[in-house]
């Protein structure tokens, strides 16, 4: 597993489904006039490259080998090479959609009942 820079920092994680289901749930709950500009963050966790390292480990029961990439080499990509430029992103602290509180509020004010897949459900 390549991790860039420290592998510490945390970033919003949502599976495709959820995500849909969200957007779904929004786009016909809610009235008009509170989606006219809306900036709505929501996520399903907030995980780091080392935090998912460790769910893969225990959950696939193998250790896997961590390969640290050197952020500043990374940066340097970032204007040519996508993957590049959303590691730097996510190591920044840049990968997540807002604060947990303004996350809170959005989902309790969008979709109070919104139960999304723990990150952990995807690793097979």
């Amino acid at each position: 597993m390549n991790v860039v820079g420290k592998g510490d920092t945390a970033f919003s994680i949502a599976g495709r489904h959820d995500v849909g289901r969200f957007v779904a749930h929004v786009l016909s709950t809610a009235p008009k006039s509170a989606l006219d500009v809306a900036r709505i963050p929501f996520e399903a966790e907030r995980l780091s490259p080392l935090q998912i390292h460790a769910l893969a480990e225990k959950k696939l029961n193998k250790k896997i080998e961590v390969r640290f990439i050197d952020l500043e080499e990374t940066k340097k990509k970032a204007d040519t090479d996508f993957v590049a430029l959303v590691t730097t992103m996510f190591e920044e602290g840049r990968g997540v959609v807002g604060t947990e509180q303004e996350v809170q509020e959005a989902v309790a004010k969008f979709f109070p009942d919104w139960n999304p897949a723990k990150y952990e459900s995807f690793i097979a």
